[in-house]
């Protein structure tokens, strides 16, 4: 009989061969690898339960093992093998990854549709952390990632149009009338949404747009790559400089903050299945994509409140910062975020960060504080 070591050697092998048939988009095959390798990562546990007990080796086979359980969505067999780890008092470290692991077990069983039916125009959202409880969350973390989740699929539906990015001014009637966007009543536990993007039954979809289950593929996908931290492959997707500065930026919006949000997941249908994208990379994680000055400059942070937007010039829109010792300090803000990020945070203190360029500051991010 193969000892322990060999059989998770083979269970690693296999797990490298199910992520890259799962990033070809062959999903049949990494599923069917993904339990391959399940299967050999319990029978090596079954090998260490005859033997006596050592650690770290035993709860970093069970972490493998309900990593790998959480990977073929056998949530319960995730469980056993966290808990029994747990049980045998791991060293510290481990014993987070391992509650760390479990917390993602239980959002799992929140991404489930659980007797919701989706169509494939539709995706559920999904929020879990301090500030949600079961069936209420605080109004903010909600309403907010809401609009950021919705701004972000109309920027889609606009780039795959091929419009100019947008940088001031309301919409096309004609798009926001053709992709309607619908919400559902909030549902418990997780406090989780369904967004529906759909068009008039009485008017036809015109020639060139996209089908609306495209837009929510496109969303999952750059989601995906956000959770990542693939910016290459953002970049990719998004070769126009404005549309990608304003993605990434919505999408920092959009992620959790690691406290009061600690997770922002996903759920869509993609060809009869379901499919998750869950956001656990905090937003103080994303990096933000603004273009740097021309001369290398020291990076400068400011709190103040933002008391003037301007939209008027024609590379980018200036915004003045008043900080406590009643200083102005005057920003250049890069195509992409002045219509979206930082016209809805007029009046409120906000906390900037830039590069000098000249007499102006860079913009390369701002929060509401």
């Amino acid at each position: 009989m193969n000892n322990a070591n060999e059989l998770h050697n083979q269970s690693m092998g296999k797990a490298e061969l199910a992520l890259l048939a799962r990033m070809r988009g062959e999903h049949e095959t990494a599923d069917s690898l993904f339990m391959e390798s399940l299967r050999l990562e319990m029978e090596a546990i079954e090998v260490i339960d005859q033997l006596p007990y050592t650690e770290p080796n035993y709860s970093i086979l069970h972490r493998s093992a309900a990593t790998l359980a959480l990977d073929c969505n056998d949530l319960r067999t995730a469980e056993k093998m966290i808990s029994k780890a747990l049980a045998h008092d791991p060293p510290a470290q481990i014993s987070d990854e391992l509650r760390d692991l479990f917390e993602q077990v239980q959002f799992n069983r929140h991404l489930k549709l659980r007797g919701i039916t989706l169509a494939e125009d539709e995706l559920q959202m999904s929020l879990a952390g301090q500030a949600v409880g079961f069936g209420l969350v605080h109004s903010n973390e909600f309403l907010q990632r809401v609009d950021d989740a919705s701004k972000i699929i109309y920027r889609i539906v606009e780039r795959q149009r091929n419009r100019p990015f947008r940088e001031k001014g309301r919409m096309q009637k004609l798009i926001k009338n053709d992709y309607e966007l619908f919400l559902s009543v909030p549902r418990t536990s997780s406090f989780a949404v369904t967004l529906k993007l759909g068009h008039p039954f009485n008017q036809p979809k015109l020639p060139g747009f996209a089908d609306t289950f495209e837009i929510v593929d496109e969303f999952m996908t750059l989601m995906g790559f956000v959770n990542k931290g693939d910016y290459s492959a953002i970049e990719s997707r998004i070769p126009d400089p404005a549309y990608r500065i304003n993605f990434v930026q919505l999408a920092k919006r959009l992620a959790p903050d690691g406290e009061k949000v600690k997770v922002v997941g996903f759920t869509s249908i993609h060809k009869g299945r379901e499919t998750f994208v869950e956001v656990t990379r905090p937003k103080a994680r994303i990096l933000s994509p603004a273009s740097k000055p021309a001369k290398p400059s020291e990076l400068i942070i400011v709190k103040g409140v933002l008391r003037f937007a301007d939209a008027t010039q024609r590379d980018s829109g200036h915004i003045r910062v008043v900080d406590v010792n009643n200083n102005t300090h005057k920003v250049k803000v890069p195509e992409g975020m002045m219509n979206d990020i930082v016209k809805p945070l007029w009046d409120t203190t906000v906390l900037i960060k830039g590069w000098m360029d000249g007499s102006y500051l860079l913009l390369e991010d701002i929060e509401e504080q």
